[in-house]
């Protein structure tokens, strides 16, 4: 064979090769990715898996296969996964070869370094001929979710004096008169209604008598989470550590409330991650502690409303028979104002300051 013929074969069967990748070097690939637990709290480690199929008898010389997440999962260094991290967001990329029929699972060991909750929408994976002569690429749609939850804290790591409030909780119990419930008749007291008064008790012994009310034992706290640094704060958190720690607080004040059997609510002017810009958060019953820490992990911190006006809409709706935990950086006039109007209504208002130190001085 000649050279010129030999040039002319090698170059239209490398043409061949790079049709034949080109039409089918994505096809019958699959992959998925997932973790090994759903939810999981800061600081704790989670794997992260990875399945690639390769279901025909085309090999693929070379993949590479990249995707994005936000910052605050630590994958460390991995053998065969190159990381690039931003500000906000850390890329991932791999690159391996891929023989005939081949399923390939890889596991990685994540570290979860802060709280949130951390998507991964899609990957995308490119592959081509050994030669680079053709190139393929393919998304693949993932909708992976990781919650990670607000590490919660000692009791005795919160700042004095909140623990002495926070052991008054279970024993303590809002008394309420109960409308539907009756106990007998009094003698009628200055300041009864008319309504209450029982004509048949009254005739028969000669004094006006009232409908005696029983009583219901009921407890509620609305924890306020309050995300401004100061009263003349904007929309953007300057200090994001000391708000974390705040966070922190309300984590922890939440396990020890539903713990004790106490109905728990959750007041931030911060928004959750997928709501609203201008949403804040109103939760005033949360059955499961899960659920509230979810909340607390999609926590984003961008001011909605100042947390007076929040406590002024509490007020508006006539809230009563309720305590409100404000756990704060600061007790702004209008803050304190509204704290006040709170109490006038029969609530028990406590404040747990968020120190500029941060955790050290708890």
């Amino acid at each position: 064979m000649t050279l010129p013929w030999f040039i002319i074969s090698t170059v239209l069967l490398l043409m061949f090769i790079s049709a034949v990748y080109q039409r089918n070097a994505l096809k019958k690939v699959s992959y998925s990715r997932y973790f090994s637990s759903k939810a999981v709290y800061e600081g704790e480690q989670v794997e992260m898996v990875e399945e690639i199929v390769n279901a025909k008898l085309l090999p693929l010389p070379w993949l590479r296969l990249e995707s994005s997440f936000a910052r605050g999962l630590d994958f460390g260094s991995q053998e065969n996964l190159g990381i690039s991290s931003g500000d906000i967001y850390q890329n991932h990329v791999s690159l391996f070869y891929l023989r005939s029929y081949r399923h390939i699972k890889r596991r990685h060991s994540v570290r979860c370094e802060k709280r949130g909750l951390f998507r991964l929408d899609t990957a995308t994976m490119t592959t081509g001929d050994l030669f680079g002569l053709s190139r393929s690429t393919r998304t693949f749609p993932l909708q992976l979710e990781l919650m990670v939850y607000p590490v919660m804290l000692q009791l005795h790591e919160l700042p004095l004096p909140i623990h002495s409030w926070l052991g008054d909780l279970p024993v303590k119990r809002w008394i309420v008169e109960d409308p539907f419930l009756t106990a007998g008749t009094r003698e009628y007291s200055p300041g009864d209604s008319l309504g209450s008064i029982n004509w048949k008790a009254t005739a028969r012994t000669g004094q006006l008598q009232v409908h005696k009310k029983d009583y219901t034992a009921d407890s509620r706290l609305v924890i306020c989470l309050n995300v401004e640094i100061s009263d003349s704060m904007w929309r953007t958190v300057t200090d994001v550590e000391r708000i974390e720690l705040g966070i922190r607080y309300a984590a922890t004040v939440a396990e020890y409330g539903m713990g004790h059997g106490i109905e728990t609510g959750l007041l931030s002017n911060g928004r959750l991650d997928g709501e609203g810009e201008r949403d804040p958060v109103h939760a005033e019953q949360v059955d499961r502690l899960e659920d509230l820490l979810g909340l607390l992990a999609r926590l984003n911190l961008d001011r909605t409303l100042p947390m007076s006006r929040l406590l002024e809409l509490e007020v508006e709706s006539g809230a009563s028979d309720t305590d409100y935990l404000i756990i704060s950086c600061h007790r702004g006039t209008e803050l304190q104002v509204a704290a006040e109007q709170l109490k006038r209504l029969g609530n028990g208002v406590e404040w747990l300051d968020i120190p500029a130190e941060g955790r050290d001085s708890a």
